[in-house]
């Protein structure tokens, strides 16, 4: 396979077939307005969920979790838990909502997770972890794929043996972060041991860190021989990321400017209004700063924006900054 097919070509999760590039489960950030943007520009690379437990999806009253924009798809679902209870009947509603996947995450680091055993406490946890794995394939009963995250380690890396464990399970993918948990999102990626989870499985091996443009991508595969890559932090405020990232894959180039990345910024304030209401203003200060970095007094306008008490207030000051850079 040259290189160059290798780029446009799909892989295989299971009985699911979809290109290399995929975007990442961020919770508080690829919620449903981002995604829809992003499938603006990427319309066919698999998207994921925010990041649920499963008693929460079972016992969510207004199913929240579980909305999502028919454009999204093909859309995977990421679980969290620490015990199975609910398991199962989270699992069926998420499959009768027509997700494509199942991910149980084994790789958040955040301490509010991990201090439960979720998340990538559960790599120091094998037991539990095969556990989950075995209700969870039990649960799905082979309807649609299910797959993992994880990290290095928990705080020791033990992420070869965690894959073939998982492997040895049923589970069809293996999407990889690697980093222990400790060390967050900023040490050093240990791309050997990577490719060594790689060598060890022969279910797919997704990469995810640190991938902000194709350069890093081609880097990555090259240390590690890994079959599709994650698309993370990178899409925070820049939905058009990963078009960018597959277009240079294609030899080709693809750039937002200033003007366009203020009138996403205003179409994601829309979106946000229509799915969380009248205070949809509020969580998309997450996501704003990031919008306007390129700006002509960036800091000054972040800090008004990040003061802004409503809706009109912070799409005035949108619009004036898009007007000051037509």
């Amino acid at each position: 396979m040259s290189q160059t097919s290798f780029w446009q070509e799909n892989f295989k999760i299971g009985s699911l077939s979809i290109p290399r590039f995929m975007a990442a489960p961020l919770d508080g950030i690829t919620d449903s307005p981002l995604r829809q943007l992003i499938r603006e520009f990427s319309p066919h690379e698999l998207l994921m969920t925010e990041m649920r437990h499963i008693s929460c999806v079972a016992n969510e009253k207004d199913q929240r979790s579980l909305q999502f924009n028919p454009i999204e798809q093909p859309l995977a679902f990421q679980f969290s838990a620490n015990r199975h209870e609910f398991l199962e009947k989270a699992v069926e509603m998420v499959i009768q909502r027509g997700f494509v996947m199942i991910n149980l995450n084994c790789g958040c680091p955040a301490p509010v997770v991990t201090k439960s055993g979720s998340g990538s406490a559960l790599m120091a946890n094998l037991p539990l972890m095969e556990d989950l794995i075995k209700h969870f394939i039990k649960a799905i009963n082979g309807r649609v794929p299910f797959t993992i995250k994880i990290r290095a380690g928990y705080k020791i890396k033990n992420a070869v043996e965690v894959a073939i464990m998982a492997e040895a399970n049923g589970v069809e993918c293996i999407m990889i972060h690697p980093r222990t948990q400790p060390e967050g999102f900023t040490s050093r990626l240990d791309f050997d041991l990577v490719r060594q989870v790689k060598q060890a499985v022969k279910v797919p091996v997704v990469f995810s860190g640190n991938l902000n443009n194709f350069m890093a991508v081609q880097r990555t595969y090259e240390l590690t021989g890994v079959d599709s890559f994650m698309i993370g932090r990178a899409l925070w405020g820049a939905p058009w990321k990963m078009r960018e990232i597959t277009d240079a894959a294609q030899g080709q180039k693809f750039t937002i400017d200033t003007a366009t990345a203020v009138q996403y910024a205003l179409k994601h304030l829309n979106l946000n209004m229509h799915s969380f209401g009248p205070r949809g203003f509020i969580p998309f200060k997450k996501q704003l700063p990031q919008y306007i970095r390129s700006i002509v007094n960036a800091t000054e306008w972040r800090s008004k924006l990040l003061r802004s008490q409503s809706e009109d207030e912070m799409r005035g000051m949108l619009d004036v900054i898009r007007q000051e850079h037509a």
